[in-house]
């Protein structure tokens, strides 16, 4: 592989400062005790849904009373951070919640684990020590079905995503034999068990790969032709070498059987960091941390949907940095987003601070801008996006007070902790759609979008000869629509909102 090795020197310093990040606004959420943030979708309203788990019952934002210890714990926001909806959902155990995505419905599918029985909106037993736990959600978070799969050991999901042929992917690792609905043996200490269901959310089929040791999952893709893996292992490699850990790419087949594999790394420690999918050049963007022995580098592979490798750019990376977050932005960027370990002594005691950092580098690794948010206690980032006005959420988990670059009080031991960063005058010349269908062409469902407040809307479906074919109320921002019956053409839906008429053609494949 060819490398580009950039200057050594810290990640997030001696940056030239390109476009002004400013903080537009930030937000704690949470109850009197703790909040873990594990992931967020952006939605196409321009807001967000918050996904994580709580301690809490009804305190502080949190709405609903805990079940058990901690709750699947979901919070719709809008652009500028206001609440639209909130769910919190569990047994009387611990429910993590992990992943979750869009469907082409409007609504949202959820995974985490859980090691809760039969209890509050727990609809199925438990099977095992921790089972995966899957909750497919309408456009508010009412659940529409729920289903618990598992084999007898611990079964912790990792990811999960809505497939193209409108079924789902989940992924996860487990130390579980052959058992129950788990179809292949356990081959190491931990595996990846992958599980595809169809659009109900019915088996289709299993896989379980790994070798003798440990294998991580961290994330799936899905192409055009193949699911992609993406994961770190330290099992032996196929030159029956044993290593530290490794990076490592499967590729499998639409039917689950493995088609390559991948494995980066040397002598030493190498390990995952995120991933970014470009939908549009079918190529993944794959960081990782690589240890050299007296330094470690941050490490960015260009890869294409078939694993081939494409380019590489390399950063030195200081020890108590992290990375948990690669984007490539619209502007054709890098951003790299993670938190930055210190120790402070106050009274003589030692305490670790924590802070959000977060910069951009150019495809060929040239510096741009870089942004830290330093307040007194623990900030960890897990995630960073691109919204679609184009600015930058920075989201993750905070027990810092009121202070510096926080002054939104936190309302427990731990809160979720958001930040929107972006350009003040770019936004407010920005041209916005404020009602629009997606996705559109479409072969099932078209969703309404209304990005405004409004007091009452109506609309209504027409085809081109004029014939009425289905009436519908709007109640909230995001309004589903099943076209699945109507033959392939143009169709014309006709709005009422307050009041104004607009009119919107869609295509129906």
């Amino acid at each position: 592989m060819r490398k580009t090795l950039l200057s050594a020197f810290s990640l997030f310093y001696a940056l030239t400062i390109y476009a002004q990040q400013d903080v537009l606004w930030e937000k704690s959420i949470g109850g009197k005790h703790s909040e873990y943030l594990y992931n967020t979708i952006s939605t196409p309203d321009y807001g967000f849904l918050l996904l994580g788990s709580s301690l809490s019952d009804a305190t502080g934002d949190k709405q609903l009373q805990n079940r058990g210890g901690l709750d699947f714990f979901i919070w719709k926001i809008n652009e500028d951070g206001k609440q639209e909806w909130q769910q919190s959902f569990g047994g009387n155990g611990n429910d993590f919640l992990t992943s979750g995505d869009l469907t082409k419905d409007g609504g949202y599918i959820l995974g985490g684990y859980t090691d809760s029985s039969k209890s509050g909106d727990k609809t199925d037993d438990n099977i095992g020590l921790t089972d995966y736990w899957i909750l497919k959600l309408d456009a508010i978070g009412s659940i529409q079905w729920q289903k618990t799969i598992g084999g007898l050991g611990y079964d912790e999901l990792v990811t999960i995503i809505q497939t193209q042929d409108g079924g789902y992917l989940l992924g996860g690792n487990s130390d579980s034999p052959k058992s129950n609905i788990k179809t292949e043996k356990n081959i190491g200490g931990k595996d990846y068990w992958i599980v595809k269901l169809n659009s109900k959310g019915n088996i289709e089929w299993d896989r379980t790969l790994g070798g003798e040791n440990t294998d991580e999952l961290k994330s799936i893709i899905e192409t055009k032709e193949s699911y992609i893996l993406l994961g770190q292992t330290n099992s032996i490699n196929e030159n029956n070498q044993f290593k530290d850990f490794d990076i490592e790419a499967i590729q499998l087949n639409k039917n689950g059987e493995v088609a390559k594999k991948l494995r980066f790394g040397e002598n030493n420690e190498d390990l995952f960091s995120s991933v970014y999918f470009d939908t549009e050049k079918q190529e993944f963007h794959l960081s990782g941390i690589f240890n050299k022995g007296d330094k470690t580098e941050l490490t960015i592979i260009r890869l294409d949907d078939n694993l081939n490798f494409q380019s590489e750019i390399s950063r030195e990376l200081n020890q108590n940095q992290t990375i948990n977050s690669l984007i490539l932005t619209k502007e054709k960027e890098y951003l790299l987003a993670g938190s930055k370990l210190e120790y402070s002594i106050n009274n003589n005691i030692q305490q670790q601070i924590s802070s959000y950092q977060t910069m951009t580098l150019s495809l060929s690794g040239e510096n741009i801008w870089s942004k830290e948010l330093k307040n007194s206690g623990f900030d960890y980032l897990q995630i960073a996006l691109q919204t679609r006005d184009g600015s930058i959420m920075l989201i993750g988990n905070s027990d810092s007070k009121t202070s510096h670059n926080k002054k939104s009080e936190g309302q427990g031991q731990q809160d979720f902790w958001i930040v929107k960063l972006g350009n003040k005058e770019t936004l407010n010349n920005q041209d916005r759609k404020y009602i629009e269908a997606y996705p559109n062409p479409t072969s099932d469902y078209v969703n309404i979008l209304i990005n405004q407040e409004f007091k009452q809307a109506n609309g209504a479906i027409y085809n081109l000869t004029g014939q009425l074919l289905q009436e519908f109320d709007i109640k909230y921002r995001t309004t589903p629509l099943n076209i699945n019956n109507y033959p392939s053409g143009v169709y014309i839906i006709k709005l009422h909102i307050d009041q104004q008429q607009q009119d919107i053609k869609i295509i129906k494949k």
